[in-house]
């Protein structure tokens, strides 16, 4: 697949997720993808091997905050890669502390699949 078609495939992801359809989102990930989250001190920060550990990850992020904006502003591709960059906004459950910032995902393709997924997003220090 080219970029363009990585880039669609991307998109097609993002509005799964918009919808509450995680299984479209897990649709297109490698059996082994890696999947991992930067976000330092997040519980939901690390590396998730696989497709269930794509699931495990989201389990963590839904069960930790509750996600009051996701906007992807551009997709950029080229070869294999597929750069996202938006904001996002959410609520910490239990404590109600707020974030809000930018975030950038790097999706990495091979054979039509994201083989590695990267996600850098602004997390306010003390949020957690």
């Amino acid at each position: 697949m080219g970029a363009q078609e990585n880039k669609a495939v991307v998109a097609t992801a993002y509005e799964a997720f918009g919808r509450g359809d995680l299984e479209g989102v897990f649709a297109v990930l490698a059996d082994d993808v890696v999947w991992t989250n930067h976000a330092t001190g997040a519980p939901h920060e690390g590396e998730f091997l696989g497709v269930d550990g794509a699931r495990r990850f989201f389990a963590k992020l839904l069960e930790t905050v509750e996600i009051t904006q996701f906007d992807i502003q551009t997709l950029l591709a080229e070869d294999d890669l597929v750069v996202a960059l938006g904001t996002s906004a959410f609520t910490v459950n239990g404590s109600g502390n707020k974030n809000e910032g930018p975030l950038v995902h790097v999706f990495r393709f091979v054979d039509g699949k994201v083989a590695t997924f990267d996600e850098y997003e602004h997390v306010d220090s003390g949020v957690w």
